[in-house]
């Protein structure tokens, strides 16, 4: 009989089963929230890993490009037409396929039933073979259609791999022969395959010239935000939620800039080990932001480098400590990164992108301007000087000896801004060095000038245009540039002819 302690009892038991099921729910979602925890965390590390570890990665791949190896060789498939394409046997007759009838058969009416059977089964053959005729009909058919769509196919084929064989043929021609476009696009491709982890931006834009093997790179750079902000992930039980642990901010910024320059180094790498024949590059990290202010989208540049392949084949890049490397070559880092503050690039890639076209694009065999390059020093220095009176300075040649390295000197009559300059003219077919540079620097110190100018028929190694970032008196002006100044404040054309290729024996 059922009694009050029974049902107590059945009642305790129940309570004590969903206890249980209560702690076995909770132990689960623990379980389940410190694994999801643990499982983040894992990714966290694995995402800071890669961006500690992009430039050795990087390093890792060879970035030496064998074009020959770009060239196709596939071998389309043959046609395959399966069942279709051997003939079925044709129906044959044979007189014998049913016997000649027996005497007896014959006494008995088999001749006439013999001759029904015969003219029936010479009816099945005829209606067999007008079958055949059909299906046969068909099967050419379908062979012809598909050997019309294959042959159709090979040649397509055939001609895709004779336009890529031939675009590579082009390329390598164009890039043994320092083709101003050609090696662009080979150096846009080279760093197209700089290897970066999958949440960092991979674009990059190459000006080239051929005088003294220059190449001016502008390239995307990440937003912080692809620092994680987040340090940990801890499951709270007690709670059933997941807590954050925020990553200090100086970490977030040290790492940044850690990504910025990993990536300038790698692409400075991936510069000059693909073109043996490239001797200077300058390159502008820039990244996308829209300025707080004006709500408008900018393009600001975060780190600027020049770097001459002397310098570069002293690096030993997997060793280095990416922030002490970029000090050891002199490159401009922003101070603040992290809040997008900006520099001013070694050279502005839009400006040397239109001088190298400029400087390349004039054959001075076929124009009939005036060639400055002709000149004799002393009409060069003149020209200079005249240059100069024309836009607004007061200026005066110096005599060719005893000159203390000062070509002219020129003044500005504004009391504001005015004052002292010092002027050197190259005129140079050869690339302008940073001595040179030097050299003006203790002539403006000597002479107590405010400024310097150092201006040249030829071009100038990007190491000068560091140096004269650093030292922040001196200004540059190349041929593509004097030919411009020329223009607007002398009213005069001039031409600055290019030298004569250089002989090249490295075929890419």
């Amino acid at each position: 009989m059922w009694n009050r302690q029974d049902a107590l009892r059945l009642q305790r038991q129940s309570a004590a089963a969903e206890r249980a099921a209560e702690r076995e729910r909770k132990l689960q979602e623990t379980a389940a929230g410190k694994a999801e925890a643990e499982q983040l965390n894992a990714d966290l590390a694995a995402r800071v890993t890669r961006l500690e570890s992009i430039l050795r990665r990087g390093l890792e791949r060879d970035a030496a490009i064998d074009l020959n190896a770009m060239l196709r060789h596939d071998e389309f498939p043959p046609l395959d037409l399966g069942s279709y394409g051997v003939a079925p046997p044709r129906p044959a007759w044979s007189d014998d396929a049913l016997g000649a009838p027996s005497v007896m058969a014959g006494l008995f009416g088999g001749k006439a039933r013999h001759d029904r059977q015969l003219a029936a089964a010479r009816q099945v053959f005829e209606q067999a073979e007008r079958d055949y005729d059909q299906a046969e009909a068909a099967r050419q058919d379908l062979v012809r259609q598909q050997t019309a769509r294959y042959e159709a196919a090979l040649l397509a084929h055939q001609k895709d791999v004779a336009r890529h064989n031939g675009q590579v043929d082009q390329l390598a021609d164009g890039v043994r022969d320092r083709d101003r476009a050609s090696v662009q696009r080979y150096l846009e491709w080279a760093l197209s395959m700089t290897l970066l982890p999958e949440d960092v931006p991979h674009a990059a834009e190459v000006a080239y010239s051929p005088r003294g093997e220059q190449a001016v790179v502008r390239f995307e750079l990440p937003s912080l935000g692809v620092v994680p902000t987040v340090e940990s992930y801890t499951y709270v039980s007690t709670t059933g939620t997941r807590r954050e642990k925020k990553r200090p901010i100086a970490q977030v910024e040290q790492l940044y800039r850690s990504v910025i320059s990993q990536i300038t180094l790698l692409y400075v790498r991936d510069l000059f080990e693909p073109d043996p024949l490239l001797e200077n590059v300058e390159l502008g990290g820039h990244v996308h932001f829209i300025n707080p202010a004006t709500g408008h989208p900018e393009y600001p540049c975060l780190i600027s480098i020049a770097v001459d392949r002397a310098k570069y084949v002293e690096l030993n890049l997997r060793d280095v400590t990416p922030a002490a490397c970029l000090r050891h070559l002199n490159a401009l880092v922003s101070r603040h990164p992290h809040l997008v503050e900006s520099v001013t690039p070694v050279r502005d890639f839009d400006l040397a992108r239109y001088s190298f076209v400029e400087s390349v694009d004039v054959v001075a065999s076929l124009d009939s301007r005036a060639d400055l390059t002709t000149m004799t020093p002393t009409e060069f220095e003149h020209f200079v000087r005249q240059l100069f009176e024309a836009s607004g300075l007061e200026g005066w040649t110096t005599k060719r000896t005893g000159d203390d390295g000062v070509d002219a000197v020129v003044t500005n009559p504004d009391p504001m801004i005015g004052g002292l300059t010092i002027v050197q003219a190259k005129k140079y077919n050869g690339v302008i060095g940073v001595s040179h540079i030097r050299e003006l620097v203790g002539a403006m110190d000597e002479k107590r000038a405010g400024r310097g100018i150092l201006i040249t028929t030829s071009w100038f190694a990007s190491g000068c245009w560091t140096k004269a970032r650093e030292n922040g008196r001196v200004e540059l002006i190349d041929g593509p540039r004097l030919r411009y100044l020329a223009n607007e404040h002398l009213g005069k054309d001039v031409l600055v002819a290019p030298p004569a290729p250089r002989a090249h024996t490295w075929r890419p």
